[in-house]
């Protein structure tokens, strides 16, 4: 195997809560996401701004919200008003022991239901001592939800998920990753939400869901002065990551997956027609100044796949696959890149044991099909990932360790944690993050290997 460079982003989700009928038997774990560097000789991409708190957005919600009371009979309308404050640090083991992260932020969420019908929306007040652009007011989530008997409507800026991948992006390839910070942040903010339409038809032995992006938004990369984890380039070397396809109708999204729930097994089937929303990078010469830049690529795929889940007593097993049609892969002179078919491949098992102890094990395998010599990409990469986890004193200790391991680099990542609970609403939690490895991303990023404690206060 040749030496790794730092290169392409491979996709890496957050946390994900399998939302299957049969897997809601047990309970679910969560997990941190991260980025992960493979073989594809290029770097890195693009940096779709955070949806930026704009007074007007949540004064319409408020305003019609004030609207539908207004019209309302009083037991028909209720209103509701919570969120969180959370405060997370983190410190560098290794020398020079560096600030690796350090904010502070209140989450405020508002709901307004009224029958079958709900505004939503979600703000992040923010403060950020490394990364300036990370403080401030922020809209994260904007949208009206209407829950019918034969049809589901959300529209508006929301978060779409798909799949039972934990933590692994297969099929959930419509709200893209924000690692401004890497993995540093919570799952709930990893994830970027999209504007959209959700149409959904909720049948109890199958659902039918559409979703329509007109936007689609794109994988946000630390590239700032500054950052801890700002992605490493050559020296001389300037990096423009801005050739996001045009706003247009012929640049949106679209996806359909059918679900079916039978007995003891779930299973569902998608198509997509997406982009690569971390793009292929490729070298270009800058014709300003005459030296070198790297040049982000995005283009048009189809996907389709499916899912499954399959209950077991106290074990699950699950599934995921993708056919990617037209998924651009670099050469391995970073000079241009191709077009491939690639298979996408996982498979699961969650053991929810006795005395309050999870087990959860995946291994994820790709496959570039028509494979030449001179892609940047192996033609066979995979990947393992386990979570341990124990709750003690009535539940109100977790413990937890979580770990990946790139095969084919030799990396690898592990997070111990424990969280807390004070009460009701605070949770307490220490960890660490620890890269390590021959090659790859584990490689390059282990002198940020880190401690960090948190605060959350529910209200």
């Amino acid at each position: 195997m040749r030496k790794m460079n730092l290169s392409d982003f491979v996709i890496l989700s957050g946390v994900r809560s399998t939302k299957s009928k049969t897997t809601q038997k047990a309970s679910v774990a969560k997990m941190r996401g991260l980025i992960f560097i493979t073989e594809p000789k290029s770097w890195g991409c693009e940096q779709p701004h955070l949806g930026l708190f704009r007074k007007g957005s949540v004064v319409a919600l408020l305003s019609a919200a004030l609207a539908v009371s207004a019209h309302a009979q009083e037991d028909e309308l209720s209103l509701q008003l919570n969120g969180f404050v959370d405060s997370y640090h983190a410190l560098q083991v290794e020398r020079p022991h560096k600030i690796m992260s350090s904010r502070t932020r209140l989450r405020l969420e508002m709901r307004a239901n009224y029958g079958e019908a709900s505004l939503f929306s979600s703000v992040n007040l923010a403060y950020n001592s490394l990364i300036k652009e990370q403080s401030g007011a922020f809209l994260r989530e904007a949208y009206f939800d209407y829950a019918g008997k034969y049809l589901e409507v959300k529209a508006g800026r929301q978060i779409v998920t798909w799949g039972v991948a934990d933590g692994l992006r297969i099929t959930d390839l419509i709200s893209p990753m924000d690692y401004t910070e890497f993995m540093a942040n919570d799952y709930d903010d990893i994830r970027v939400p999209v504007n959209a339409i959700n149409l959904k038809y909720p049948g109890e032995s199958f659902s039918a869901e559409v979703v329509f992006v007109p936007v689609p938004e794109y994988f946000v990369i630390p590239t700032n002065d500054g950052n801890p984890w700002q992605m490493p380039v050559p020296n001389g070397v300037r990096m423009d990551l801005s050739g996001t396809p045009e706003k247009r109708i012929k640049n949106s999204e679209v996806g359909g997956r059918l679900r079916f729930f039978l007995e003891n097994l779930d299973f569902s089937i998608t198509a997509l027609r997406t982009f690569n929303k971390s793009p292929v990078t490729v070298m270009k010469l800058d014709p300003e100044t005459k030296s070198a830049l790297i040049k982000g690529v995005y283009k048009p795929m189809n996907v389709v796949g499916g899912d499954v889940s399959i209950p077991a007593g106290e074990l699950v097993i699950r599934g995921e696959a993708g056919f990617y049609f037209g998924e651009p892969i670099a050469l391995r002179n970073a000079c241009d890149f191709r077009l491939r078919k690639t298979f996408n491949g996982l498979v699961g098992l969650d053991w929810y044991a006795g005395g309050n102890w999870t087990f959860m094990f995946q291994y994820m395998h790709k496959i570039v099909m028509d494979y030449r010599d001179e892609l940047g990409l192996e033609q066979n990469t995979s990947m393992l990932t386990a979570r341990i986890s124990k709750e003690l004193l009535n539940n109100t200790l977790k413990l937890s360790v979580y770990g990946m391991f790139d095969v084919d680099n030799v990396g690898f990542y592990v997070r111990p944690a424990g969280d807390y609970l004070l009460n009701d609403q605070i949770t307490l939690s220490l960890g660490a993050d620890i890269l390590g490895g021959r090659r790859g991303t584990f490689e390059t990023y282990k002198k940020n290997t880190q401690i960090w404690v948190k605060g959350k206060f529910f209200f």
